[in-house]
């Protein structure tokens, strides 16, 4: 079913986000005075989710979270991500750090999805022949790209399996479930690298953990000076400028809607193309994306994009990533969970240190500096989201005093572009191939095939060496 038809009474979308911002403030207070969420840097989101999940219907019951509802959200606040994203920044830069980067993020996610795939299809021809092998698939989903997509593709994957006459398999909540535990290995396995590399000499700037100040352990700034939200870029008597900057994300909004509208009439009067259309909604944020960036270049072209204020783009984003949170860890379905934990486990398991020592060894051979610090944000970005890419990053760079994460940010703009055959190849099994076992074996082929490619590519500018590294 696509998202946009869901029919959702308003009182329970306003008591839904009552709870959730109730929630965050709760989190917010356990941030401030728990020293073992301190210790680890843990974000208040994602303590407001475990807390949604646990109070929520999907645990005790306390409060009225239903899944179907918070997946919705989660969907919505991916495509406003984005367009936030694209309309905040006039340029990508394609030089050797970001396109590093950026190789190395998605060698990540076609590791992972090749680590999930394999085991899957172990997995059926051995002891689970009834398992849904798609399962593997939103093991990149959830650990490289995120809760959003990964919730928004696998609700998508849901939808198609029952019209091909399937039982629907819990898609959304295994990826959120991926994206969860993702979120641990970010935090908890950061820390823990960050420890190891500063008692061993790794970080170029930090010596030892003391740099980490009270105020960033606590998530307050009281003793620091308070860093500037952004500018006004239109007067008050006017507009509130964070209005202006909500409404630009809205119209945007709203003209995605129509385009994705238009594409899916289109395909769903055509026999050959009826099959795409609930894929097409789900890429909505990837079309969102590239209204944003198309709304950019003409305000940079006509001299106008003076009324976009970066600061407030980013607390914006915040804003919508906060709420996304929350909504991905209390839409987890603890029955699903059990249903699939055998899997999940082992693919989990392996998928962590594998994609850790592949971004180390990459760190060493393609980046001319600052070798542990990129390592540390590729880990946390990898695991997690760029968010939590940029508050290890911190740790290891307090001031942000080395490119890395301008790096990150321009990288993450073309891995966007170069991700988006990987997407496309996501969808193979269950669109072209109707959840044939023989979609999956070709996805796979795909996966190897596209790193081997990228690697290629990556060689070939020299951006990459594959010797013995100098540092």
């Amino acid at each position: 079913m696509n998202p946009w038809d869901l029919d959702v009474n308003l009182r329970f979308v306003v008591l839904d986000f009552l709870f959730l911002s109730a929630l965050l403030m709760i989190g917010t207070v356990l941030r401030r005075y728990v020293k073992f969420f301190q210790k680890y840097l843990i974000p208040n989101n994602l303590i407001a989710g475990f807390l949604a999940l646990l109070l929520g219907s999907q645990g005790f019951g306390f409060i009225d979270l239903q899944s179907d509802r918070l997946i919705l959200y989660v969907y919505h606040f991916l495509a406003l991500t984005f367009i936030a994203l694209g309309l905040r920044q006039s340029k990508t830069n394609w030089t050797k750090g970001p396109v590093s980067k950026s190789i190395s993020a998605l060698t990540a996610y076609l590791i992972q999805g090749s680590i999930g795939l394999i085991i899957a299809l172990v997995l059926v021809y051995t002891i689970k022949p009834d398992l849904f092998i798609g399962i593997g698939l939103l093991l990149p989903l959830g650990f490289g790209m995120g809760p959003g997509l990964a919730a928004t593709m696998g609700n998508s994957w849901d939808n198609e399996l029952v019209k091909l006459g399937y039982e629907a398999m819990g898609a959304g909540q295994i990826g959120l479930t991926f994206a969860t535990i993702g979120y641990l290995y970010a935090f908890f396995g950061g820390m823990a690298l960050i420890q190891w590399g500063i008692r061993n000499g790794k970080s170029k700037l930090i010596t030892n953990l003391d740099s980490i100040t009270d105020d960033m352990r606590k998530g307050v700034y009281k003793d620091g000076k308070p860093p500037i939200a952004g500018k006004l870029t239109l007067t008050t008597e006017a507009i509130e400028p964070l209005a202006f900057q909500l409404s630009l994300i809205g119209l945007v909004y709203l003209a995605t809607w129509f385009v994705v509208k238009w594409l899916t009439t289109m395909m769903g009067n055509n026999p050959g193309l009826e099959g795409f259309v609930g894929t097409i909604w789900s890429f909505h944020f990837v079309i969102g994306l590239l209204i944003a960036l198309l709304v950019r270049k003409i305000l940079d072209m006509s001299g106008r994009s003076y009324v976009i204020d970066k600061g407030l783009m980013n607390r914006s984003m915040g804003v919508f990533l906060d709420f996304l949170v929350i909504g991905a860890v209390a839409a987890i379905s603890f029955k699903i969970v059990l249903h699939y934990w055998e899997a999940i486990l082992i693919m989990s398991a392996l998928a962590g240190p594998a994609t850790g020592f592949m971004l180390y060894w990459t760190s060493k051979r393609a980046f001319d500096d600052y070798h542990f610090e990129r390592f540390i944000e590729l880990w946390g970005e990898m695991t997690g989201t760029i968010n939590s890419a940029l508050v290890l990053l911190r740790v290891t760079d307090p001031e942000f005093e080395t490119p890395v994460a301008e790096d990150a940010v321009y990288g993450s703009g073309i891995s966007l572009f170069l991700g988006i055959p990987l997407l496309i190849a996501l969808n193979i099994p269950i669109v072209m191939y109707g959840n044939a076992i023989e979609g999956y074996w070709i996805t796979l082929g795909i996966l190897i095939g596209y790193m081997i490619l990228l690697w290629i590519v990556w060689r070939a500018v020299g951006f990459i060496k594959f010797g013995k590294p100098k540092v």
